[in-house]
């Protein structure tokens, strides 16, 4: 009897990460912050945000995974706090690759492409500090298409301007 209810569990377990991975969430890694968007279409991605400084500028870092958008080597980046106020920030691709892999369904062959587009987009620390109001909308000029998302309440918003305060932090105390 053990076996079946260590059975039942472990297979419970896999259905709730199936779930949790499908779902539109926000994840925060310890230098990262990153949701998926659109899974099951073909506009789905998985984009992750992180906050660099490098010299005396501040870069927001943003790298999406998806089957076929890459970043323009001059991109743009627009923000809409809860507060209404619009942050643009300017950007440049910091790098492309893609990653091709073939998948067997029945006696069919399919192949599946995964882009990755990264492009790091220069922020003042007074722009990075209205992100503490929360996001309520991104929109990352990409190519073929625009990638766009709102939110109903904040996923990323406080997160970045906590990864701000980190790498001002780690900065102040060298």
């Amino acid at each position: 009897m053990t076996n079946y209810r260590q059975g039942m569990k472990i297979r419970l377990f896999l259905i709730v990460a199936i779930v949790a991975t499908l779902c539109q969430c926000s994840v925060v890694y310890a230098q990262t912050i990153s949701y998926l968007h659109k899974p099951f279409s073909s506009g789905g991605c998985y984009v992750t945000y992180s906050v660099s400084k490098q010299d005396t500028s501040y870069y927001i870092i943003v790298t999406v995974k998806s089957d076929r958008m890459f970043f323009f080597s001059n991109s743009t980046m627009k923000i809409r706090t809860f507060k209404d106020e619009v942050i643009t920030l300017k950007g440049s691709a910091i790098g492309n690759s893609s990653e091709s892999v073939d998948f067997l369904v029945g006696q069919t062959i399919v192949p599946a492409t995964e882009i990755n587009s990264s492009a790091q987009f220069v922020a003042t620390p007074e722009q990075l500090k209205k992100l503490k109001h929360g996001i309520a909308k991104v929109r990352l000029s990409m190519r073929p298409t625009d990638h766009e998302r709102v939110f109903k309440k904040d996923k990323i918003g406080m997160d970045l301007y906590q990864l701000y305060l980190e790498a001002q932090k780690k900065d102040e105390e060298f």
